[in-house]
């Protein structure tokens, strides 16, 4: 997966942090600079010789598949299923589904999309049905699309996983924005609005897949 990573030798991350853990203390005011607080975040994971992805370059990076969709995906890591709303400004947004199911136990649940992350303006040029560019909302090919949020395997989350699930995100590679077993995911962790920390990467097993296949059909 081709993304958008930023990374600083261990030594010189480990010093900025502390430089300005000191900073802090000796000024008070400082944290009240989003600024300087984002960048204590960043140098925190840093520090421990990890990497960063800057997920707005990566999506632009990356663009747009043969049907004219994004090709990564991003979403929290307890969503079931993540669904791509295309907004004609170029940008998109992306929801999750806090009741998976429609329906439970012969009654109707209401239904209720989250934006959890919304890319900016200009990120992609949203396409009509004949390939050429879109000039309004309802002209937009295949404007609303979802996908199948990867299984994070036990050793991950055992290791990685620090607090509750909501607070991580997943990123993965989309071949079809259809209901398939996706492939190659990332865990991160967000520091920023658009910097994210990398805490693991994994295959799918054909185990998962077949799991994730069969909660698809159920």
């Amino acid at each position: 997966m081709e993304v958008e990573s930023l990374a600083v030798p261990k030594k010189q991350a480990e010093e900025e942090f502390q430089a300005l853990k000191q900073a802090f203390k000796q000024n008070q005011s400082l944290k009240k600079e989003e600024m300087r607080k984002d960048l204590l975040k960043v140098y925190g994971h840093l520090q421990h010789g990890k990497k960063i992805i800057d997920i707005y370059e990566s999506f632009k990076k990356v663009g747009l598949n043969k049907d004219g969709d994004p090709k990564l995906a991003i979403i929290r890591a307890n969503a079931k299923q993540c669904f791509c709303e295309k907004i004609i400004d170029g940008s998109c947004a992306f929801r999750y589904n806090i009741n998976h199911n429609s329906f439970g136990r012969g009654k109707h649940v209401e239904q209720s999309w989250t934006i959890d992350i919304k890319l900016p303006t200009k990120t992609f040029t949203w396409l009509k049905k004949d390939g050429n560019p879109a000039k309004d909302s309802w002209e937009i090919h295949n404007r609303n699309i979802s996908t199948i949020v990867p299984i994070i395997p036990i050793k991950i989350l055992v290791t990685e996983v620090k607090t509750m699930l909501p607070n991580y995100h997943i990123l993965w590679e989309v071949e079809e924005w259809k209901p398939l077993p996706p492939k190659d995911p990332i865990l991160l962790k967000r520091l920023t609005s658009n910097l994210f920390g990398v805490l693991a990467t994994w295959d799918l097993t054909n185990l998962e897949r077949a799991i994730i296949r069969g909660r698809i059909l159920t």
